[in-house]
């Protein structure tokens, strides 16, 4: 108990001495920042040396991010005539404004949000896509950072044909027909790429070894979502690809971030998310599957993890709805077509070895696994 009591106050004493050392930084490199101009500022944001305030502390670009690599570009997305930072990975998109010589973030978008342009006016657009379904918002951004939404409009594929057509369901800020729909639709989704954005790469950490890049997400995904609090998050290492390198196992213990899967290749670390519980893996055969889903709505996602990249390479879903006569009736698709059960199975047998699949064997709570990993060699 000595032991355990000695290494915890250590930990603490070195804690806070970063806290402090941070809190130094932070203050030195604002009144720096001060003397730069906004290309300036934003450049040594980009690199790390400048941190912004967000959430109630001083946080590095590293900090904001689960993936590794981010793409990032400049323009003028709330009319202001300044070019704004846009900055964004696979699962968060920020816009990032000067305000008093400082880096501040405008506006935050958790899952498919993007900038878009068009010949009329500029802001941000949500689009989500999968399962028979599509869901569009435009919103303006103003400069104080707050938004104006048109409405949300969706497409639901009623008839089952894979297409939008007259008999589908549509509906925004009230039932709308499909020509309203498509028109809104060419507007700000089929447009956009008439104006893409010149991203650029840049993966912000170059990791020496897997431990330390497991220890950096398992702390940065508490500060980004706040799931910290969740006394269920749980870790496991797990083997899905032949390497000798384990994949990170964290599930969130909620189902608005679910589980994901962090992979380390080559000094740099990338992530698989999908907000439902229940992966599985076979091992060493560098192939996932998550079959679960809940409420009448079941989708399946097959993933190949290869050199460290997750990739999905078949995705299906089935329905459950009520007949006239209150008796059960399931519909299957995949990928975006309806087939019939028998057919649904083949499809996934033809990817996967659903036999062999396993689930995490053992799990840790956050603060076991950030011990383990860091008393490994």
């Amino acid at each position: 108990m000595a032991k355990k009591y000695k290494k915890l106050t250590t930990g603490g004493i070195i804690l806070l001495l970063l806290l402090i050392n941070m809190a130094l930084l932070g203050c030195k490199s604002a009144k720096h920042a001060e003397n730069l101009d906004d290309a300036e500022v934003y450049e040594r944001f980009l690199n790390g040396a400048l941190a912004i305030e967000w959430k109630g502390r001083q946080t590095s670009i590293g900090e904001l991010f689960w993936d590794n690599n981010i793409e990032y570009c400049f323009l003028d997305i709330d009319g202001d005539s300044r070019e704004e930072l846009h900055i964004r990975d696979s699962s968060v998109y920020y816009v990032v404004d000067m305000k008093d010589k400082r880096p501040q973030i405008l506006f935050e978008g958790w899952w498919s949000y993007e900038p878009v342009i068009t010949e009329e006016e500029c802001g941000v657009l949500h689009y989500y896509d999968g399962y028979g379904s599509e869901m569009i918002e435009f919103m303006k951004l103003n400069a104080d950072g707050s938004t104006e939404s048109g409405g949300a409009f969706y497409w639901s594929d009623k008839n089952r044909n894979g297409a939008i057509d007259e008999t589908d369901s549509f509906y925004g800020r009230g039932d709308i027909d499909m020509e309203q729909y498509l028109g809104y639709r060419e507007k700000y989704l089929t447009r956009r790429a008439e104006e893409e954005p010149e991203w650029k790469e840049k993966q912000l950490k170059v990791f020496e070894t897997w431990q330390e890049a497991y220890i950096d997400f398992i702390e940065k995904v508490d500060g980004t979502l706040s799931i910290s609090d969740n006394q269920w998050c749980e870790c496991s290492l797990i083997y899905v690809d032949g390497d000798d390198i384990p994949e990170l196992f964290f599930f969130s213990g909620g189902m608005a971030v679910g589980e994901i899967i962090v992979s380390f290749y080559d000094g740099n670390v990338r992530i698989l998310n999908r907000a439902r519980s229940g992966m599985k893996y076979i091992e060493r055969g560098g192939l996932l599957y998550n079959g679960n889903g809940a409420t009448g709505f079941y989708p399946c996602n097959i993933y190949r993890l290869e050199k460290g990249v997750f990739s999905e390479i078949g995705t299906g879903w089935y329905t459950e709805r009520g007949d006239e006569e209150n008796n059960i009736c399931y519909e299957y698709y995949w990928e975006d077509e309806a087939v019939t059960e028998a057919e649904f199975e083949a499809h996934i047998d033809e990817l996967i070895d659903r036999e062999k699949c396993v689930e995490p064997a053992v799990l840790y709570s956050e603060e076991e696994m950030l011990e383990k990993l860091g008393d490994k060699p």
